[in-house]
């Protein structure tokens, strides 16, 4: 999957597990020597300052394409490459990876979904979920972060909202694992795509199904007013549709479990934060943003230069038809944009991350995930006094250039 023995030796080694343990110094020497480097094995330009990512995130201009899944599957061989295409196809459908006019059009779609008035409604189904899956772990004392907290609350509110049975939440985040390997995996190999091909083929069977169920027979779930939802008089096909449920499925899960698994490590290395956050509940909110920037759920994302750039802070030239990586982990700690950028403080006056990217193309779910996030967090902490790596073993973290977390994080808790 990642850089073999003979390929060329690259300046920067940002595909070893050693980096995603920690990117951050590497990102810190892009940033300063070679902010817009050319990756020869990606065969893109890796942007790692602020001011770049945001530049390319915003595009008021249109000069970068979000339509890039040929971009997926990089170095795939030949006998694969069938289901390569039927991969890249399905992703193609995604709104996240689309371009204004249909972007637009299914953009408004689902905006009203995710109101202000909307998420806050499910304020009280998010809390008892949270209750109930830390009521099952308080009397042993022990958990997994990711497998019994950090991935289960985002199934719940996910089954809630379209209408699936919770109980099918494991096989759609197993797919989910296999989808998303393929988009991060840098240089792809044959069992990837194989992989993420039968993932491509369980998700229209599942969610084909439930479309089909909905048409015969509406309810009150989101799913029901997908299908219903017109904008000027046109309504999605029943391959966006699907698309659109694995889209919200995966913004939806990814975002939030990573989000909640990174802040709970975040605050296992800070505990004098965790505790001044135990003590001051009120500082939740700014406590999440910074928890965000300090370590993003979202590593980087992935553009087209559709004209040359050259406006980039650091001089140079992107040409037409250049795959661009934004690198947001790094641009969240570029110390030309925050001071003391590797410092984490719940109390920071400034957090205005890009984990959520920016622009046209900023996550629709943005505020559910928040507020999972300030729920999960303010919750573990009012109900355990203590939190402790129940392991010394190393974290092994996902070898993946779209997302950033972690496999599983045991830890020990002391009940309140």
């Amino acid at each position: 999957m990642f850089q073999s023995p003979s390929a060329p030796v690259v300046k920067y080694d940002i595909l070893s597990p050693v980096f995603f343990a920690d990117p951050y110094p590497t990102l810190r020497r892009m940033r300063e020597e070679d902010p817009v480097f050319w990756h020869p094995l990606l065969k893109c330009w890796v942007l790692t300052r602020y001011a770049d990512v945001q530049r390319v995130l915003r595009d008021t201009r249109s000069e970068f394409s979000n339509s890039k899944a040929e971009q997926y599957g990089l170095g795939a061989p030949e006998r694969v490459r069938d289901k390569l295409d039927v991969f890249n196809a399905f992703v193609s459908k995604w709104v996240a990876f689309m371009d204004p006019p249909n972007h637009t059009r299914l953009r408004a779609l689902i905006s009203r979904a995710f109101t202000v008035q909307a998420v806050e409604r499910l304020r009280p189904r998010i809390q008892s979920a949270v209750d109930e899956l830390l009521r099952a772990v308080r009397e042993r004392g022990r958990m997994d972060v990711v497998d019994d907290f950090a991935a289960q609350l985002p199934m719940i509110v996910f089954s809630e909202l379209m209408g699936v049975p919770r109980e099918d939440g494991e096989r759609l985040r197993q797919t989910a694992l296999v989808v998303m390997s393929l988009f991060g995996a840098g240089i792809a190999s044959a069992e990837a795509v194989e992989s993420a091909y039968a993932g491509v083929m369980s998700y229209y069977e599942y969610f084909n199904a439930h479309i089909a169920a909905r048409r015969s027979r509406s309810t009150e779930d989101l799913l029901s007013k997908l299908i219903e939802a017109r904008v000027d008089g046109v309504g999605m096909t029943d391959d966006e549709l699907v698309a659109m449920c694995v889209t919200l499925f995966l913004a939806s899960q990814e975002t939030t479990l990573y989000m909640v698994a990174n802040a709970v490590h975040t605050l296992l290395l800070h505990p004098e934060q965790a505790e001044r956050l135990r003590r001051d509940p009120r500082l939740i909110d700014n406590a999440l943003e910074e928890m965000l920037r300090y370590d993003s759920p979202t590593f980087g994302t992935f553009r087209r230069a559709l004209v040359d750039i050259t406006d980039l802070s650091a001089g140079g030239k992107i040409a037409a038809g250049d795959y661009v990586l934004s690198v947001l982990v790094s641009a969240n700690r570029d110390g030309s944009r925050f001071p003391d950028p590797d410092r984490f403080d719940i109390e920071r006056q400034d957090t205005r991350h890009l984990s959520f990217s920016s622009g046209i193309h900023t996550c629709p779910g943005a505020a559910l995930s928040r507020l999972e996030g300030r729920l999960a967090i303010q919750t573990l902490l009012r109900t355990f006094s203590e939190l402790h790596r129940d392991s010394d073993a190393p974290l092994e973290w996902l070898p993946n250039m779209m997302v950033r977390g972690f496999k599983s994080l045991p830890i020990r808790m002391t009940p309140a």
